[in-house]
């Protein structure tokens, strides 16, 4: 396929799991794509896996919870590219913990990386996207953000909260040609999780069976199938759809 084929696709938290997934992804149907990461090595060797994946990768070293760095990386990719079609906002961190083991320094990253950061990068790359009149943004959830989980509290409240920037963002901007989707991401096994495992002191044999009762398919899922729901609703094949949250879990949900 090469449904990207001429367009610029910006994926955040891009140097690995999901983010480098779906870089690939959409690199492999064409696109230039801006690797956007704090981690500049990384960054680097997935934009040269894109440029070998049959697109075009181009690192750019961003906190994205700085406002000032977002605004600078924005400006710099529409220079480089000549504009902004698609924006996957996947930038995202997880600390385990209950609100009493959640201290007020912890729980403000956690909301500074996973909804602040998208409030900037949107922000900032929708006067982009308002220009040419046309835009795609995937944002990156959780089912974590779709109900409660034990010891996951800043966690879950936001991803929660990405849900409904997430419509909030469809609703403002449908007019202006742009559609905003969210992915919800179940179990992955990308190490994102680890530090929930190590909460709960699970071993490699408990993760193994806490996958098997909870998830219908009886496996975590992976990198390549969560950058495929991101790359569809990206799309043209998407182009009705907007405002929705895609859950993408092997089933989890469907008994919770």
């Amino acid at each position: 396929m090469s449904r990207f084929e001429g367009k610029t696709v910006v994926v955040t938290g891009a140097a690995h799991g999901i983010g480098r997934a779906s870089a690939l992804r959409f690199a492999s149907e064409g696109a230039s794509v801006a690797i956007v990461d704090m981690r500049a090595e990384e960054g680097q060797l997935v934009a040269d896996e894109c440029s070998r994946a049959g697109g075009r990768g181009v690192p750019y070293e961003v906190d994205v919870s700085d406002a000032d760095q977002v605004s600078d990386v924005v400006r710099r990719i529409g220079a480089d590219f000549g504009g902004i079609d698609v924006l996957h906002s996947h930038a995202g961190r997880l600390r385990a913990g209950t609100v009493a083991e959640t201290d007020l320094e912890e729980w403000n990253r956690t909301f500074a990386v996973n909804v602040t950061s998208m409030f900037l990068v949107v922000r900032s790359v929708v006067p982009v996207m308002q220009a040419k009149g046309a835009g795609a943004i995937v944002t990156t959830g959780s089912i974590s953000g779709l109900f409660g989980e034990p010891a996951l509290s800043a966690y879950t409240a936001s991803k929660a909260a990405v849900v409904n920037l997430t419509r909030s963002l469809a609703i403002d901007y449908a007019s202006s040609g742009i559609r905003v989707n969210c992915v919800c991401p179940g179990w992955v096994d990308t190490g994102f999780n680890d530090p929930q495992f190590v909460h709960d002191g699970l071993s490699e044999a408990d993760i193994k069976t806490l996958i098997e009762r909870t998830v219908p398919m009886g496996r975590q899922g992976l990198p390549e199938e969560m950058a495929a729901a991101v790359a569809f609703l990206a799309s043209d094949d998407a182009s009705y759809i907007t405002g929705q949250t895609l859950v993408v879990d092997g089933g989890l949900l469907c008994h919770v």
